[in-house]
């Protein structure tokens, strides 16, 4: 039998630049952090996220500049902490094309 467990960089590095990625979880909740730290670590660049309300995993990643393009739903941090401030600051600086599909 094949192992399938692997480390979180061995993990991140099957992420390439340019592709697109669809993380767990929703707004604060079932986040993949560590995961998207890991791509920022690893300098992943012009990734497209997609997601029907991404959270603070992908936002991370749209603070370290790995992402170019989101699809969403609705992005921000429910009602306790607004809109997700690294994917504004990114769309607000022309950085991130943002793509609202609801």
């Amino acid at each position: 039998m094949v192992e399938k467990v692997m480390s979180m960089t061995s993990a991140a590095k099957l992420v390439k630049d340019g592709m697109m990625l669809a993380l767990g979880g929703n707004a604060l909740h079932r986040s993949p952090v560590a995961f998207s730290r890991e791509l920022a670590r690893q300098g992943r660049r012009g990734l497209a996220a997609v997601g029907a309300a991404p959270g603070l995993a992908t936002d991370l990643l749209c603070a370290a500049g790995a992402v170019d393009t989101v699809y969403f739903g609705f992005f921000g941090f429910e009602n306790e902490y607004g809109l997700a401030a690294g994917f504004r600051k990114g769309c607000q600086e022309g950085r991130i094309q943002a793509i609202e599909g609801s």
